[in-house]
Formats: structure tokens, sequence, C-alpha cells
């Protein structure tokens, strides 16, 4: 009895120390890893007027000495870089304002909108001396998505205020200039936003 007593506390004792010191071999497995590189493309326009800039190349008082009435060949162009991503693109233009046939904060300029191009409606200001009016490409409810070396002319040439009176001409000061600055943002990834007016507003928001 003793002897049984004796091999059940041995037996009781491996078993302990089996619990307490052997492992369980479960079966596993480890995949290799898999990396996506991704990086970040870029918006990249440059605005130009190729037509204006042949005639002064040809001739360096082209748009000086001017007579009301008068029109001049000026194509500001937005071209998306070959390196960027699709945009959408909007221009800025600042005409200088003056006294014309009596009224004043009249446009010295004028110019004609080529077809695909549409005012953003709050998107231009005015003060002394000038007025600034911004264009999208698109349409009233859809800008239209420009590839990369894709171009946009807003217009062609400029005229001078036919109504200009001698006296008024005389009171202007210094140069006139217009200033046509080009905006562009990413075509992709804007969601529902769509039309100019809200474009515009991301655009400005995103500065």
């Amino acid at each position: 009895m003793k002897k049984n007593k004796k091999l059940l506390v041995l037996v009781a004792l491996f078993l302990a120390v089996f619990a307490v010191g052997g492992t369980l071999a479960y079966l596993t497995d480890t995949t290799e890893e898999k990396t996506n590189t991704f990086t970040f493309g870029k918006v990249d326009i440059e605005i130009s007027e190729p037509t204006w800039q042949d005639h002064l190349t040809a001739d360096e008082n082209y748009g000086k000495k001017i007579a009301p009435g008068e029109s001049f060949e000026k194509d500001p162009t937005i071209t998306v870089k070959a390196d960027s991503k699709d945009a959408y693109v909007f221009m800025e233009v600042t005409v200088p304002t003056g006294t014309v046939k009596g009224t004043p904060n009249t446009p010295l300029f004028t110019y004609d909108v080529k077809d695909g191009w549409v005012e953003v409606e709050g998107g231009g200001s005015t003060a002394t001396g000038k007025i600034t009016k911004v264009y999208a490409y698109g349409n009233a409810s859809q800008m239209t998505k420009v590839a990369a070396e894709g171009t946009a002319v807003l217009f062609d040439k400029v005229t001078a205020a036919k109504d200009l009176k001698s006296s008024e001409v005389s009171a202007l000061t210094g140069d006139q200039n217009i200033v046509v600055k080009g905006y562009a943002i990413q075509a992709d990834g804007l969601g529902d936003t769509k039309a100019p007016g809200a474009v515009w507003t991301e655009l400005q928001n995103s500065k």
C-alpha cells in the first residue's frame, strides 16, 4: 500500500511538473511583407501670351500711344504643365477704370471672353481705378478638366474704350495696366464640388 501511495505521489509530481514546464505546439505561419509606395503629385501651370509677345518682339512699342477704340491682339493662355495633375483652371483679369463719356469707374478696355469660359459670380471686385473679374474654364454648373499639356485661351484681343474724350484721356495718369493671373486646383478628389463658384471657394480656402 505504501509503495502504491509513493508511486501515485511520484506520478502526480511528474504531471504537475509537466503541466508547469511543458509547452503546447500550435501550427503557425507568417506572410511576407507587402509595401505599397505612394508619391504625391502636384498641380503646375503657367500663363503666357504668345501672340502679344510676338508683337512685342517685332515692335517694342506695341500697345503704347494707343487711341480710343483701337484694338490689340492679346491672348492670355493657361497651360497645365506635363508633370502636373489634371486641373480645373481660372483666370483673374484686372482692368483699369476711368471716366468715359462722363461716367466714372468705367473700364478703359474691353475684351470678349471665348466660349468655354464663364464668369465666377462673386469672384471679382471693384476698387478705385480698377475692376477685377474671375473666369472659370467650364460652364455655369460644371468645371472643365484640363489635362497635362492642355491649354485654355481666355480672349484674343483687347479694345480701348472708344468713347473716351480728349479731356478724359488727358486726365489719366501713368501707365494703364491690364493684369491677368492664372489659378488652378486639382481636378480629382474634390468629391461633388464641380460648379465654378464652389471650386473657386475651395481653391481660395486651400491657399
